[in-house]
């Protein structure tokens, strides 16, 4: 080898040695998966420049097609085997919508000389980085000291089975035993239930997500095992077609609210089944079905973990409880997952999902009326902002951040980027389209609306949230006969769904019919307890011409206000159902200054219809940004 190959870069505490695939940090070995450290060298080699996004994967992952979130997180994975963290030492800086740039001063040298004042020794496997280590009785002194390197790079929000790591197999002494591919192939549906297959696809595929994170196995995509779907199949011919060593199968059937799975691991070298486990859950626990399985599957591969790796798997299960605990969409719920967010970003700081999780939990709150819009917004605000800091390529944080630069902000452009860009980067992500869809409609883009309510609902179909979603659009497009149809689909598999009672009482409430109107608001007063809800009742009261009944609210809503927040929007309302514009104004004017969530529906909500002929109305509209 030329002295000329033989180079190193010198930055910090680091050394990285090209022609070896070494990086040191004072004399001692971080470990780095070959991907990685390519994106290191490419990014030092162009020291102060830009280096595209595009370029980079094309370097790194070359004549292959990868999606932008393999190349963010192995950015990821870099950044914490370096030690960035908030306040202390940064080498690579993220700018936004083009690349990367590494920052840190670096010196190039030639040859073995070691640098000035650097007095330790060189450490080095002789055995590839790109090769997974086999534990053996050579070795192991060689990963006693991989272990005790703090900084060892882990992937920010990997999932159970996928914490980055040394994989080796205890069972077996040679490197030739090691199951380094796998295949996870659709759950065969035993219980004829369309949720259920909803249910198998969502276990799939996270499954697959989840055991693509560790980057000595190889791991069939969803699209190519997609053709095996609802088929009895021979695990070995299938092994032979994929060119696999291992497959997970299983079975799903769902009984009422319960889901029953039996998932199998099983060696296909061996025609031996490594591992089988029967599972129940609730169908709302979805999530940590698929936790429990990728934890059980990550056991029986017997990938070993260091102390920092355990973290990461332990911040990796609170943020699926935390999400698990979001999407049941309760004041209490939203609550607990806060808790779980924050547990996550207390193990690992740099957590791009849990701060996105977050955003979701204040943005909830706020719609829930359980913050004030000036207390939920900027926590939410901050929270998605900190998680586009660590993973610009998050769909979740840009759709926390749309939804914040719409109910906050009052930024359509702003809404309607991040909006788009969290569905381009994940198509299937529900909350987005669902937002989004209540965006379009407070704009009057109708048609648009109710296409992406119906997307949510597609994607999300034992969501209630999403199906009662689509009779909200409905209902503020004016379609009230089919409003009334879908929430009462809901009512009839849930009764307690207290969403699916408001928009249905607001769709009779629309036709003119009063007394269903008031019944089913009454209900929902009773089951939710909402100051919203109950407003609801009052303006439904002052339409119907119960004026005492009505005036009896708001005296209600005046003495809740000392205990939680109550929306002015929904105070104006009861006026203008009482026909008294100038107290309906002076509620409206209140909901500018504290910019009421519900506001930014003021220009479509049918409730104060009477007052859009009004030179006050207009001028609200443009005060809020909802004038063309």
């Amino acid at each position: 080898m030329g002295q000329q190959d033989n180079h190193s870069y010198e930055f910090g505490r680091f050394r990285l040695k090209v022609a070896e695939r070494v990086l040191l940090r004072e004399g001692e070995l971080v470990p780095l998966t070959p991907k990685v450290f390519d994106i290191l060298v490419t990014l030092v080699e162009n020291g102060g420049q830009v280096v595209a996004k595009d370029d980079l994967m094309k370097r790194v992952w070359p004549n292959t097609f990868v999606e932008e979130g393999n190349l963010t997180q192995n950015i990821s994975l870099l950044r914490k085997a370096l030690g960035e963290a908030p306040g202390g030492a940064q080498f690579i800086e993220t700018v936004p919508r083009r690349g990367y740039r590494f920052v840190a001063e670096t010196n190039q040298s030639w040859g073995d000389t070691e640098p000035a004042g650097n007095g330790h020794k060189e450490h080095s496997l002789e055995t590839s980085i790109e090769t997974p280590v086999v534990l053996t009785p050579n070795t192991t002194s060689q990963l006693a000291r991989i272990r005790r390197t703090p900084l060892f790079a882990v992937v920010a929000g990997l999932v159970v089975v996928g914490i980055i790591g040394l994989v080796y197999f205890t069972s077996w002494g040679k490197a030739e035993n090691s199951i380094q591919s796998i295949a996870v192939l659709p759950f065969i549906d035993e219980s004829a239930d369309p949720d259920a297959q909803y249910i198998n696809d969502k276990i799939a595929e996270s499954l697959i997500n989840s055991l693509s994170k560790l980057p000595q196995l190889r791991v069939v995509p969803r699209s190519v095992v997609a053709g095996y779907k609802g088929k009895e199949i021979d695990p070995r011919k299938v092994g032979e077609d994929l060119n696999v060593r291992a497959v997970v199968t299983g079975r799903i059937r769902r009984h009422g609210d319960i889901i029953n799975i039996q998932a199998d691991l099983i060696d296909l070298q061996n025609v031996a089944q490594l591992w089988g486990q029967h599972y129940d859950h609730k169908v709302s626990d979805v999530l940590l079905v698929q936790d429990d399985i990728s934890r059980d599957i990550f056991e029986n591969l017997r990938v070993k973990l260091n102390v920092e790796e355990k973290k990461q798997l332990e911040a990796y299960r609170l943020y699926l409880k935390g999400r698990n605990a979001w999407n049941k969409r309760t004041s209490d719920a939203l609550q607990e997952a806060i808790d779980f967010f924050n547990q996550a970003i207390a193990i690992d700081p740099n957590y791009g999902a849990a701060y996105a999780g977050l955003a979701d939990c204040y943005n909830m709150l706020v719609v829930y009326g359980r913050l004030e819009p000036k207390e939920g917004f900027p926590k939410a605000k901050e929270a998605a902002e900190r998680a586009l800091e660590i993973d610009e390529s998050s769909a979740e944080a840009h759709s926390s951040l749309a939804f914040i630069k719409f109910r906050w902000d009052w930024d359509r452009s702003a809404t309607e980027r991040e909006f788009q860009t969290a569905i381009k980067l994940k198509p299937a992500y529900a909350p987005a389209h669902q937002w989004y869809s209540s965006y379009l409609v407070a704009v009057e883009r109708f048609d648009e609306a109710i296409a992406e309510a119906k997307r949510t609902e597609e994607l999300e179909p034992l969501s209630f949230v999403a199906s009662s979603h689509l009779g909200w659009i409905y209902y503020l497009a004016g379609q009230n006969d089919k409003a009334i149809e879908q929430c009462r689909k809901i009512l009839e598999r849930d009764p307690s769904s207290f969403p699916a009672r408001r928009y249905l009482g607001l769709a009779y409430e629309a036709k003119g019919m009063y007394s269903e109107a008031i019944a089913e608001f009454q209900r929902g007063v009773k089951l939710s307890g909402s100051p919203l809800m109950l407003a609801l009742l009052g303006h439904a009261y002052a339409v119907s011409g119960k004026t005492a009944e009505a005036k009896q609210v708001l005296s209600d809503l005046q003495q809740l206000q000392g205990q939680r927040y109550v929306s002015p929007y929904t105070v104006a309302a009861i006026h203008a159902g009482l026909g008294d514009q100038d107290q309906a104004f002076k509620w409206l004017e209140t909901a500018v200054e504290e910019r009421d969530i519900w506001l930014m529906n003021l220009k479509v909500d049918p409730v104060f219809a009477k007052l859009r002929s009004q030179r006050k109305f207009t001028d609200i509209l443009a005060r809020i940004r909802l004038r063309p």
